[in-house]
């Protein structure tokens, strides 16, 4: 139903006028930018020396690394006179230099050098905070004065082999696209999965949520894969699925999604496989299989993400909705989700 349709009519066919109340409740209004740390590239986008530009939270980010390795993420701008560092920007040893007057800066934000005169002291960098968590850079977003907690990153067990990666873009927002992993009732209509069940119910411990699900993913000429998943999501900005497959594969699913506009997300996707090869022959042996399952692995999940976009292109996002028995603890998850956004906004 569009929304002329649901406008209501006068006798004489013309649209009558409607309340702002019931103007609002036609019109998508997502949530605000939500409060955590967010994704802003992958650490192996960032050699020594690199700098990215990144769109986060409706403005311009940098990220850059040092000679020495130290990652560090600005806001876009010189605080001189303005020039945006990632336009000509570089970095020099353990510094990043301005394009336009050659003032730089430390680490923590300093200015250290001027070609003309002493630095001045109010031209300081506005440093984020940042972590790198899973081979991925993590760029904290919060109110002033909040100390951030940390993300709990997964066991750093040997045998994981190198993630593969892509980056996405959707319309949507992060607290949508998190809560596909408690929106039960979808996975059987859009994604085809059968014989689902809540094998660990969900739990929440303050920015934490878990939960762990079966069920059997469609396989053309098979019967399926029979798989479990262990869903941890730490915030609305870093969700990790560790999977277990028949036949003994285990799996590493990383979906991280940052808000870049108001109903615009960027999608950092990992796929990381546990090999099974043991010793150097062992590694060798498997090493072709295991290059193939991952791309298929990686393709998968693309894939799937893709049946929800479908979704999230053209969805309204509706703050009370009216939910069924079936759907799973969406209604657990919102109320765990309003932690991550300012005190009476309504999401």
């Amino acid at each position: 139903m569009t929304i002329d349709e649901a406008v209501p009519r006068s006798r004489l066919g013309q649209a009558s006028p409607i309340s702002p109340l019931t103007a609002r409740a036609l019109a998508d209004a997502p949530p605000p930018y939500p409060y955590g740390w967010f994704a802003v590239a992958f650490s192996y986008e960032l050699s020594a020396g690199g700098l990215l530009t990144r769109q986060f939270m409706g403005r311009q980010i940098v990220i850059f690394r040092t000679a020495s390795g130290t990652l560090r993420a600005t806001e876009a701008y010189c605080p001189h006179m303005g020039a945006h560092f990632g336009h000509g920007g570089t970095v020099a040893g353990e510094e990043l230099r301005c394009p336009f007057h050659g003032f730089r800066f430390s680490v923590d934000g300093r200015c250290t050098h001027s070609p003309y005169g002493p630095p001045p002291p109010a031209a300081r960098l506005g440093m984020l905070e940042l972590r790198e968590v899973c081979g991925v850079v993590l760029v904290w977003h919060g109110p002033p004065g909040q100390d951030p907690w940390e993300v709990e990153p997964p066991s750093t067990a040997p045998g994981w082999r190198t993630m593969r990666t892509k980056r996405l873009r959707f319309h949507s927002h992060p607290q949508e696209v998190t809560e596909n992993s408690v929106d039960f009732g979808h996975f059987g209509v859009l994604h085809g999965f059968t014989d689902s069940r809540v094998v660990e119910p969900l739990l929440v411990d303050g920015p934490r949520l878990r939960t762990r699900y079966s069920f059997t993913r469609p396989v053309p000429m098979t019967g399926g894969i029979a798989t479990e998943i262990y869903i941890r999501v730490d915030g609305l900005g870093f969700s990790l699925v560790e999977l277990e497959v028949a036949a003994g594969w285990a799996i590493r699913q990383l979906v991280l999604t940052t808000p870049i506009g108001e109903r615009e997300v960027d999608v950092y996707v990992g796929t990381q496989l546990r090999s099974r090869g043991r010793g150097r022959l062992g590694r060798s042996a498997w090493a072709l299989p295991e290059a193939l399952i991952e791309r298929l692995v990686l393709r998968t999940v693309v894939g799937e993400l893709r049946r929800d976009q479908v979704i999230w292109d053209h969805k309204k996002y509706l703050d009370r909705p009216a939910l069924a028995a079936g759907d799973g603890p969406i209604a657990q998850y919102r109320a765990w989700a309003r932690q991550f956004y300012p005190e009476g906004v309504e999401q």
